[in-house]
């Protein structure tokens, strides 16, 4: 960061009285010094008419004895030339002083500072804000390089902050439209379920009603995530609101949403859960299990494993595939945002699934463990908080 120093001691008000005493001063000795020497020179034209000289003017000379001699006229100019350099020297001296007294001060006291002030107004202006005024003087002008450096300061807080925003609000809009695919693709299974099998009547009213069912919670789950989304800042602020869940309810829509998904895939669902009710948020469990899924329906060969159980007070959800898994250099930074391992002209794929998954686990108590099968493929378990 660069960096404006300066080191003076005098005050302002003070460096300039006492400057300008010092000019003033040395005014005064040469208006004395041309003032002898006006008077010398007046006198030695005087003493043409007279050795003993008492007094004289422009016109006339007096000498000791009273004795009176006109003074001729080239030699009355020259006096009166003489009373007029008198007269006007010492106001030109005082004039020239009180100006050298300010330029001077100018060079030492306000050049310098005015100098810093201007080269930080004309960076910020460039937007440009990497850079520190240090002006290490108390007086008037180190308070307004300091109000500067202040001004200065916020700008950039305030520059960086924007710019927070605006990578959280481009990261939250990317998740937004990550999050929004995987609902509609399930809807659209259903719809193509419906087309497919309504036209020969190979469905039943009760299959229907069931379709229209699962439809219906997944039209309700986008008009909520799409409420919800609009009124947030960040990803870290979604809200969690864990509820009493009917565990066989939670993984028949977790195996439900994993076929739908996994249609081109062979699916190996295997529940352990034993318990009769879980304490969750059901929104959460379901973006992030979309998620999981939605990865490994990109990355598998033929086959994903879905594994659900409990231990203690968690849940874990496992998702495994036969996929090349992941690199050893890039499962460290797997969760990161935007990260992935597909070229951007390939897809539309945000590099946020496992970011997304990441932060919604450990806002429910839990996190997200990315680790690559023995056999090959990868492996994500995903653990709430119950």
């Amino acid at each position: 960061m660069g960096k404006v120093k300066s080191k003076r001691k005098l005050k302002l008000v003070p460096a300039y009285v006492l400057l300008a005493v010092l000019f003033l001063l040395g005014a005064m000795g040469i208006a004395d010094f041309e003032r002898g020497y006006i008077e010398k020179r007046q006198m030695q034209i005087a003493g043409k008419y007279t050795d003993r000289v008492e007094t004289f003017n422009d016109y006339k000379v007096w000498d000791e004895d009273g004795n009176v001699y006109v003074i001729s006229q080239p030699d009355s100019r020259k006096i009166k030339k003489l009373d007029f350099y008198a007269y006007i020297f010492p106001h030109m001296a005082y004039i020239c002083s009180t100006f050298l007294a300010g330029l001077v001060y100018y060079s030492r006291k306000l050049k310098h500072p005015l100098g810093i002030l201007k080269n930080g107004a004309e960076r910020i202006a460039n937007n440009d804000l990497n850079f520190k005024i240090n002006y290490e003087v108390e007086d008037e002008f180190g308070r307004v390089c300091q109000a500067f450096e202040k001004m200065r300061s916020t700008l950039e807080e305030s520059s960086k902050e924007t710019w927070r925003q605006m990578e959280e609000r481009k990261r939250l809009n990317a998740s937004f439209s990550h999050d929004l695919r995987t609902p509609l693709t399930v809807l659209e299974g259903h719809l193509d379920i419906l087309q497919k099998y309504s036209e020969n009547g190979s469905l039943s009213e009760e299959d229907i009603s069931e379709i229209y069912s699962v439809m219906n919670i997944q039209l309700k789950r986008l008009s909520r995530y799409v409420a919800s989304m609009s009124k947030l800042q960040s990803l870290e602020d979604i809200p969690i609101s864990p509820r009493p869940t009917n565990s066989n309810e939670l993984i028949g829509t977790l195996k439900n949403t994993a076929e739908i998904i996994c249609v081109e895939k062979k699916l190996f669902f295997e529940n352990e859960i034993k318990c009769s009710e879980l304490n969750v948020d059901v929104e959460i469990i379901l973006q992030v299990f979309e998620n999981l899924m939605s990865n490994a329906a990109r990355y598998a060969n033929s086959e994903i494993n879905v594994r659900c159980r409990t231990s203690g007070k968690h849940l874990y959800i496992i998702v495994s595939d036969d996929g090349q898994g992941f690199d050893s250099k890039d499962i460290k930074i797997a969760t990161d945002p935007f990260y992935t391992t597909e070229k951007k002209s390939e897809g539309e794929h945000f590099g946020l699934g496992l970011n997304i998954c990441k932060i919604l686990c450990q806002r429910h108590g839990g996190d997200i463990i990315l680790k690559n099968n023995k056999l090959g493929g990868a492996s994500i378990t995903a653990h709430f908080s119950l």
